[in-house]
């Protein structure tokens, strides 16, 4: 069985690449820059893939069985014609990193994804994940390093953080038993929901350093990142991932991770006392 991991310089697709690696189970890294990445090629095998270029489909899901898919950032993303060279190559199973509630926000791009390999007749697997504790030593990271702050427009709404090391368990689950987990959809968070205000409490608490959750209106927070130079689809994009949040929307939690795993997922306060030197 091989594996091909896309996504692997994100949040998710390096943890899947660990957890597989560690299970001994056989896999190849898509990235577009293989030789941006020779400090990791002792421990990963990479091959060339650009989403946006469909002469690296042949060869980077030469020999492949199985994906671990994930929707690439940027422009002119060609992920049908990518489907349809999957199936060409006979890839038997895709498990495909969506997100919670998804079935209500046809506006996003994994809605009409998650269609589009339905339609290909590859047998899918879908998480369906909530809100990444990883963001906040990701795009978030810079303003609580520099600012102690939180610095996003979620407003008051509580989320359903989800550790990425959890989300790789369940990958790695599907990908040693699709049968069992063919053509399902799971959605995947923590067992709590928490708001900004006590994510900065716990950071607090842990580090002993004072962090502060500011709620910033869209209007500041764009002001802000315009004047530190973000681009306006990056601002964009933050804006949407919080708006659910700040609507109240984004709260909802699931025991899906336990019944999958029979542990419980991490907690935001042990996913803070694990990273937080990326803080100080």
């Amino acid at each position: 069985m091989n594996i091909l991991v896309t996504g692997f310089n994100g949040k998710v697709g390096k943890e899947v690449a660990k957890n597989l690696k560690a299970k001994g189970l056989s896999t190849k890294c898509a990235v577009r820059n293989v030789d941006s990445l020779k400090r990791e090629q002792n421990t990963y095998e990479f091959v060339s893939l650009d989403f946006t270029n469909p002469s690296t489909f042949d060869y980077a899901l030469n020999e492949i069985d199985k994906i671990f898919l994930i929707y690439p950032p940027g422009a002119d993303i060609k992920f049908e014609e990518f489907l349809n060279v999957a199936k060409q190559k006979k890839v038997k199973h895709i498990i495909y990193l969506s997100v919670k509630d998804v079935q209500f926000l046809p506006f996003i791009h994994h809605y009409k994804n998650e269609k589009l390999i339905k339609n290909s007749g590859i047998p899918f697997t879908f998480i369906r994940a909530g809100y990444f504790m990883q963001n906040l030593n990701d795009f978030l990271g810079a303003e609580l390093r520099e600012n102690r702050r939180i610095f996003v427009p979620a407003g008051k709404g509580k989320t359903s953080f989800v550790d990425t090391r959890d989300l790789a368990e369940v990958a790695s689950i599907a990908f040693q038993n699709t049968e069992e987990h063919q053509n399902k959809k799971y959605v995947i968070t923590g067992d709590e929901a928490l708001d900004f205000y006590e994510v900065a409490q716990m950071m607090t608490d842990v580090m002993h350093v004072d962090i502060h959750y500011t709620n910033p209106s869209v209007k500041e927070f764009r002001k802000c990142m315009l004047k530190k130079g973000a681009k306006e689809q990056f601002i964009n994009v933050v804006v949407g991932i919080h708006f659910p949040t700040k609507l109240g929307l984004a709260k909802g939690i699931t025991n899906e991770y336990e019944k999958l795993t029979k542990i419980k997922p991490r907690k935001m306060k042990n996913y803070i006392m694990d990273y937080q030197e990326e803080w100080l």
